[in-house]
């Protein structure tokens, strides 16, 4: 038998296989619905998991090697000046960045607000300009150097409502009087996951509506030039300095990516029950052949079919439909969680909050992934639909007909 006769022969076997999947389009429809269902959640989850831990990789590498923090009573406070001096003098530290940071929560918007003291000076004449939409304004419009930030885009669009876009009022119950901050620019799109709720102040301004003290500071970044002394340098902190808590980079990476596990496994555990009653009807549709399939098989054995032709016609019934399953629910799950990114679904991965970053999620697919989801989806299927018809193929073909 040459290869071009197996060729016609099995596109004609594929061809009667589609003429009766046809002929049972309700059946074969439910299973193909069910099936690209179960198929979408699956890969939807993985798709956004996969997505966000490689967004944390990529935007770890811009954490400090060791972040410094003072715990008071099983609580972060502020941390003094001289501690960071004698951080310092450690052999292996490069540099030691004092930090000033916090939160403010706007009672008219609901939201709550990133504070972040820099040098805007050398914001603006840093590598930060690439990413920052400069406001320009009049020259002879006074502006003080101390008050001045720069917003991210989410946190533009809600003072946009209470059309303080140009410039916005810090206010606490306790505070004599109003802080008013120039808005000088807006950090761009690519990078809202980051800075969407974030407000860049002046340090000076950033100190005052923090009400942090000139010689304190939120928290040290520790920068070390040799990988390999981290751990060592980390441990010799808190040795010298027993009541200052040190975080490395791989330390936090680690945390988010467990923290997306477990987030992956738990939308996937709260709809096992919904899954698992899912597979139960793929498998009792699947699996049970009806009279009038019975009766077809014994017809095409009593007209000379072998049992080898009679399955290979399951076969291909089988690998047809759960191969479109399984592509559909990948394609679904795509458009899904990079095109519409992800409603419902990404909150529960990153959370709720009035300052939602509506950024995209970078396309992460593992092609060991997608063999995985197919492999699985189709194997056990093929093993359903195959098996019962080998048990009717090898039954005597009057018995099937008669349906005895």
């Amino acid at each position: 038998m040459t290869l071009r006769t197996i060729f016609e022969r099995q596109r004609d076997i594929i061809d009667y296989s589609l003429q009766n999947m046809l002929r049972r389009w309700s059946k074969n429809t439910l299973i193909l619905i069910i099936f690209i269902v179960l198929v979408f959640i699956v890969s939807s989850v993985l798709f956004i998991n996969g997505s966000l831990t490689k967004e944390m990789m990529v935007t770890s590498m811009d954490l400090p090697d060791i972040t410094v923090q003072r715990i008071k009573g099983g609580r972060q406070v502020n941390i003094q000046a001289p501690d960071a001096l004698e951080i310092e003098k450690i052999p292996g530290v490069e540099a030691v960045e004092k930090r000033v940071w916090g939160y403010f929560y706007q009672e008219t918007l609901q939201a709550n607000f990133t504070i972040y003291g820099m040098d805007l000076d050398q914001l603006e004449k840093g590598e930060y300009n690439q990413i920052v939409d400069w406001k320009s304004y009049p020259d002879d419009i006074e502006r003080n150097p101390d008050f001045r930030m720069i917003v991210g885009h989410g946190v533009l669009e809600l003072l946009k409502n209470i059309e303080m876009d140009n410039t916005f009022l810090f206010f606490q119950p306790g505070w004599q009087q109003l802080i008013s901050f120039d808005i000088i620019g807006t950090f761009r799109g690519e990078t809202e996951l980051q800075s969407n709720d974030m407000m860049i102040l002046q340090i000076q301004g950033a100190r005052k509506v923090l009400e942090l003290p000139d010689n304190e500071f939120t928290d040290l970044a520790v920068f070390i030039p040799n990988p390999e002394e981290i751990d060592n340098i980390a441990l010799k902190i808190q040795r010298l300095f027993p009541g200052l808590r040190t975080v490395t980079r791989e330390q936090i990476k680690n945390s988010y990516a467990s923290v997306f596990g477990w987030k992956s496994a738990f939308v996937l555990s709260s709809l096992l029950a919904g899954i698992f009653a899912f597979l139960i009807l793929i498998w009792d549709k699947a699996s049970g052949l009806s009279l009038e399939e019975k009766r077809e098989i014994g017809i095409l054995k009593a007209v000379g079919w072998d049992t080898a032709l009679v399955l290979q016609v399951k076969f291909w019934e089988g690998l047809i439909l759960s191969g479109i399953s399984s592509v559909s629910g990948i394609l679904l799950a795509y458009a899904f969680v990079y095109w519409l990114r992800a409603p419902g679904l990404k909150q529960i991965f990153i959370g709720w909050s009035t300052i939602y970053p509506s950024f995209r999620l970078t396309p992460d697919v593992d092609f060991k992934f997608l063999v995985l989801i197919i492999t699985i989806c189709v194997v056990p299927y093929l093993a359903v639909t195959i098996f019962p018809a080998w048990k009717a193929a090898i039954t005597d073909p009057d018995v099937m007909i008669r349906n005895i």
